[in-house]
């Protein structure tokens, strides 16, 4: 039997409106070789029974009450048997069907470690929706966090060597991880100028940003230099305001026009 190559896991709780969408878009790709890893929190709604047109791809699928997202999520890499894993979870969508035969050949190319490419948001509250994605080296982490977890692919052998995602940061745990990876030089980064996903970006933790950010505070007195962590926390009533501001005036026509102006140019690039 042929090796999987690619392990697509789909976390979801209660989500039977939007999983057919989702999963529709992985059926649709062109590369064949995959397997649906479906970790559901044991929903009450009709889940269950919209996954049955998606069967012949389901590799996994476990319903079962979890710890939160991240606990959910490293059930999944833990059952994938591909040989990179891709989290697709509820709400989100490729790009277009030709996503995973263009990161194939990326594969062929350098069989790096982990690869990392663009994604196009989608649900803004302003409207104004727009892309992201650059290379990244790990001082970036110090201000910010640079990489989507919908624009990258990740050998299963990397969760096995830097360790799987860490719970008790309920919010930010895959920005964490991504920490962890970025600082082992050992293993391969690979930066792919092309689009992988859109986003759905009120996910998790678009409603609890500044819970979010304590707890990206708190990683980072663990993982960076002590003042660059002493600054963040010193920053966080700037944040605070930040995020105050964003919630008070995104529905206001000329925060949406400063936002269309901001993101002009990453819709015309792509496309």
């Amino acid at each position: 039997m042929k090796p999987i190559t690619f392990s697509l896991i789909t976390v979801c709780y209660n989500a039977e409106k939007l999983l057919p969408a989702t999963l529709q878009t992985a059926v649709n790709q062109t590369f064949k070789n995959f397997e649906l890893v479906i970790i559901d929190g044991g929903s009450k709604d009709n889940s269950l029974q919209v996954l049955e047109p998606f069967k012949p791809y389901i590799g996994t699928l476990i319903s079962e009450p979890d710890k939160g997202i991240y606990d959910a999520m490293n059930k999944g890499v833990k059952a994938a048997k591909g040989e990179y894993v891709y989290f697709l979870n509820a709400g989100d969508s490729f790009y277009d069907n030709q996503v995973l035969e263009r990161i194939y050949e990326a594969i062929q190319k350098s069989h790096s470690d982990f690869f990392y490419a663009k994604v196009e948001t989608k649900n803004e509250p302003t409207g104004v929706n727009y892309i992201t994605g650059k290379p990244v080296e790990f001082a970036m982490f110090y201000s910010h966090y640079p990489i989507c977890h919908q624009a990258t692919f990740a050998k299963k052998a990397v969760f096995e060597k830097i360790g799987y995602f860490n719970i008790n940061y309920s919010l930010v745990a895959d920005g964490e991880w991504f920490i962890r990876l970025f600082k082992e030089p050992s293993l391969s980064k690979t930066y792919l100028d092309q689009m992988v996903a859109f986003y759905d970006i009120q996910g998790a933790t678009y409603f609890k940003r500044m819970k979010g950010y304590k707890e990206y505070i708190r990683a980072g007195f663990t993982h960076f230099p002590l003042h660059r962590a002493i600054f963040n926390w010193l920053l966080y009533p700037v944040i605070y305001t930040k995020v105050w501001f964003i919630r008070n005036f995104q529905n206001t026509a000329w925060f949406k026009k400063y936002r269309a102006l901001k993101f002009r140019n990453t819709l015309a690039k792509a496309s």
